[in-house]
């Protein structure tokens, strides 16, 4: 093990040092840089950076006694060469493109490649690599650090410092880089964000405990023997924090909510629609990093569901999820797993934040308003509730019978969509005081089609909607059943009914102006 420790620090100094580098490098005068001397330094760094990864797992190998499989032996390998590699790769060429001025173009497309390229193949690596040592190690995982008794894991201690934190951390550092990048290319200048940062993360951790004692408030729960009480009520239990128990609504609610007006009296110079679409869908890759917390915990998962249709994880995470914090029964040893919601909400965060910033406001096309994705993220945070609250496990819903939170989720949804039509009323209405508003030659064209589609589909399923639940009985349970399905399906027809709010004052505009043109 001492082998390991070894390499594995020799490992992080060369990624340190490769990373000092890149930003000796942004910090210099770039027509005076030698790329080449650059670059064939910084590789001899990061090759000995993935030597030495590539010897701290076989060292790690021989601490666990672990047979050299094949299979195994394999994957631990390529998954040390290419994790050790591709992470070192994409965190220097993210300085260099972030941070770098005046770098040649083709150099900077490259830049980005690598970038993006480098992250997406560190993350399918880790798995790899992980998949080596996944037989070996002892499950539940550790989750934390204990000043008394060392690493801890779920079912043998509490931590002091928990893995759960240092995942909430990394994300919300990770976002508050994204943000940055996305300000500094719309205002040339880096830290424009710093002091909100400090301000609407503690504001958020605030709001997620508040939010979880309020959802909770209806249980018999024990907030915690160190909380002072007044008669039954436990004061201090929305604070303390250390007790566990966060939730991601309310984080993201009290972070946007005090994170907006600091911005505001902080930076009367900048846009806010700017800073909300910039930042508000970032926070799905804060709540995608910050969901491994639960993986680390063995919580907020699903049902026992059968193993063979989940071997398609990486084997480290089905491993870890045949064991529960809450559920009484041990699944490892069988072919059955607790459902990891973790895992399927990262996914669904990623690629909602993906969709948001890259899709959504470039297929409203010309009919995107400022505010939209900041919107946006709001019926995406619904709908990923909407959809995962039913599978989680009886222990983790919300409320007495988690009613409470799923109910919450489809107001989100609604509501998010109201929010939109809105801001697109409001904005033409600016635009036509102001005498700034124009029709377009194909309004006419586009509002009967898309107020069509709007009519025919929203009211099909707002109808659907209505019937399912008229014809079924309403139980006070969060799961799959045809009121509730009719009742999902009643929320997103009455949300697509809304947007006829967006399509049909463009709709009588157009009309008003070929009338206008024919006098």
């Amino acid at each position: 093990m001492i082998l390991a420790i070894i390499f594995l620090a020799i490992f992080l100094a060369c990624l340190i040092f490769s990373i000092v580098r890149s930003v000796s490098l942004v910090k210099s005068p770039m027509v005076h840089v030698d790329y080449k001397s650059f670059l064939r330094t910084n590789g001899i760094i990061i090759g000995a950076g993935v030597i030495s990864l590539l010897v701290a797992s076989f060292g790690i190998y021989m601490w666990l006694e672990a047979p050299y499989e094949v299979l195994y032996v394999i994957q631990l390998v390529i998954g040390a060469i290419l994790f050790s590699g591709s992470l070192s790769i994409a965190i220097n060429a993210f300085i260099i493109h972030y941070y770098g001025k005046n770098i040649p173009e083709a150099l900077d497309k490259w830049l980005y490649r690598l970038l993006i390229g480098g992250f997406v193949l560190a993350f399918i690596s880790l798995f790899i690599w992980t998949n080596g040592f996944a037989p070996y190690l002892t499950y539940p995982l550790v989750n934390g650090i204990s000043f008394t008794k060392g690493f801890v894991s779920p079912d043998n201690g509490k931590p002091n410092i928990a893995f759960y934190a240092l995942c909430i951390i990394a994300g919300a550092v990770l976002v508050y880089f994204v943000c940055d990048h996305l300000f500094y290319k719309e205002y040339g200048k880096h830290g424009l964000l710093e002091s909100t940062f400090y301000i609407s993360f503690p504001a958020g951790i605030l709001g997620a405990r508040i939010w979880y004692v309020v959802g909770e408030w209806g249980k018999s729960f024990d907030y915690g023997r160190a909380m002072t009480t007044i008669g039954d009520v436990k004061i201090w239990a929305p604070l303390a924090i250390w007790e566990g128990g966060l939730t991601i609504l309310g984080g993201a609610i009290m972070g946007i909510v005090v994170g907006v007006l600091f911005f505001l009296w902080r930076n009367k110079n900048l846009s806010i629609w700017f800073a909300v679409d910039a930042i508000v869908p970032t926070i799905l890759i804060a709540q995608a990093v910050g969901r491994w917390g639960n993986f680390f915990n063995c919580e907020v998962h699903g049902e026992i569901v059968n193993l063979s249709s989940f071997r398609w994880l990486p084997e480290i995470v089905w491993r870890n999820a045949q064991y529960s914090s809450a559920a009484p029964t041990d699944l490892r040893g069988t072919e059955q797993i607790y459902l990891p919601l973790f895992f399927i909400e990262c996914l669904t965060n990623l690629f909602g934040y993906f969709f948001i910033a890259h899709v959504f406001g470039k297929a409203l096309g010309k009919y995107h308003e400022p505010g939209d994705l900041c919107f946006g993220y709001v019926i995406w945070y619904g709908l990923t509730r909407v959809i995962l609250e039913p599978l989680r496990y009886g222990d983790f819903k919300m409320g007495e019978n988690g009613y409470w939170s799923w109910v919450w989720s489809m107001i989100f949804v609604f509501a998010g969509t109201l929010l939109i039509v809105i801001n697109h009323i409001v904005r033409l209405i600016i635009k036509k005081k102001k005498n700034t508003f124009e029709v377009k030659p194909y309004d006419t064209k586009l509002g009967i089609i898309s107020t069509l589609i709007i009519v025919i589909v929203g009211g099909a399923l707002l109808t659907t909607g209505l019937i399912m639940m008229i014809s079924n009985k309403f139980e006070e349970v969060v799961e799959y059943n045809l009121f509730n399905g009719g009742l999902i399906i009643l929320v997103l027809g009455a949300s697509s009914l809304l947007t006829l709010g967006i399509s049909l004052p463009i709709l009588f505009e157009s009309f008003k102006n070929q009338v206008t043109v024919n006098e």
